[in-house]
């Protein structure tokens, strides 16, 4: 059957993969806000490459901007005490807001 492996193959690659974006508005020469999310790939526990909050939060931090402070973070989907349930397997999306700048 090897007409089913390539779909196969390239589910497996499909949900083994992550991404990630960050995005910065400014508001003047110093300050302004930004917007990173990313998605990661869960299995039986285990998340793929790493948990989405941690690598929203990461890639914010990368940009090695003055004063980052996260104002808000969302995680999707989030099934408060049922939680467990995903991490038998699913795909979770997060992301992270706040602003950057030198302190008012």
């Amino acid at each position: 059957m090897p007409g089913t492996s390539r779909p196969l193959a390239l589910l497996v690659a499909l949900l083994l993969c992550s991404c990630a974006s960050v995005d910065f508005e400014p508001i003047d020469a110093e300050r302004g806000t930004f917007r990173s999310s990313a998605t990661s790939f869960t299995f039986l526990g285990f998340d793929y490459p790493q948990s989405a909050i941690l690598l929203a939060r990461a890639n914010a931090s990368d940009s090695q901007l003055p004063n980052l402070v996260v104002t808000e973070e969302r995680i999707f989907p989030y099934l408060w005490k049922l939680d467990w349930l995903l991490d038998l397997i699913s795909i979770r999306w997060a992301y992270v807001r706040g602003t950057y700048g030198p302190e008012e």
